[in-house]
């Protein structure tokens, strides 16, 4: 990831613009490393706990974290995680399970690997993983849904470095705007058709991902995303010297 003051200087103001956005809706950010209890606040809900964030079953280092965002009661009413992934190639950590489970595939399935369809680009090197994004009913239209997926992906890139952000979204998404206008991505590209061992079947899936410079750019433009606009901090502009005649 690029490291120069601009690059860090837009990655902070986004992270304080984002955080600023959930507190206006009257709410808390924490930030978490306890992920058994995001696997309780998703079972609470009825919603489906990713296996990549299940300590159960899968091996969660210490650079990954998830976001909660606290009611006045302190009560959880949305989540967004994150995992830190070194990588020679993200696809192949799909083609064997292992962005899902510890083992990969083998252990709980008996199946080494599976096919997954190529994408445009190679994403090698330090790559960031979310998921388990969900808002509780009463908070939802208020763009938490947007808010917690950006701000996780700002903090990978800048506190573990990361160079590429990725994420899954099934067919039902895909060709709608919440990839790329909520979620933020650059890049929404079919990975896997066919047949998936969680599932027991076929299944479609399209992976989605941005490099740390795309997301910049999307930074920049967040006051005027077209759904939830965000205010920028204003920063003192330097003086520059006078110049001699």
């Amino acid at each position: 990831m690029s490291t120069t003051p601009h690059a860090l200087a837009l990655l902070q103001d986004g992270i304080d613009a984002l955080g600023e956005a959930v507190a206006r809706l009257g709410l808390t950010l924490v930030i978490e490393r306890d992920f058994d209890r995001l696997v309780r606040f998703l079972e609470s809900q009825g919603s489906f706990a990713n296996p990549s964030y299940d300590p159960k079953v899968s091996r969660l280092g210490p650079e990954d974290f998830w976001l909660a965002a606290l009611d006045s009661h302190g009560r959880i009413v949305a989540s967004s995680a994150e995992r830190v992934l070194e990588t020679e190639d993200f696809l192949e950590l799909v083609a064997d399970g292992r962005i899902w489970y510890a083992d990969g595939y083998r252990t709980r399935f008996g199946v080494e690997r599976i096919e997954v369809l190529p994408v445009s680009t190679r994403l090698s090197g330090r790559i960031s993983h979310s998921g388990s994004t969900y808002v509780v009913p009463a908070h939802r239209r208020s763009g938490l849904a947007m808010f917690l997926p950006w701000l996780s992906r700002a903090l990978s890139f800048r506190n573990a470095g990361c160079n590429a952000n990725t994420g899954f979204v099934r067919r039902s998404l895909a060709d709608t705007p919440v990839p790329t206008r909520s979620y933020g991505y650059a890049h929404v590209e079919k990975c896997l058709d066919g047949w998936w061992p969680p599932q027991g079947g076929s299944e479609v899936l399209y992976l989605c991902w941005i490099t740390v410079e795309e997301f910049l750019v999307k930074l920049a433009e967040l006051p005027n995303h077209p759904r939830h606009p965000v205010p920028l901090p204003v920063r003192p502009r330097p003086r520059l010297a006078p110049v001699a005649a």
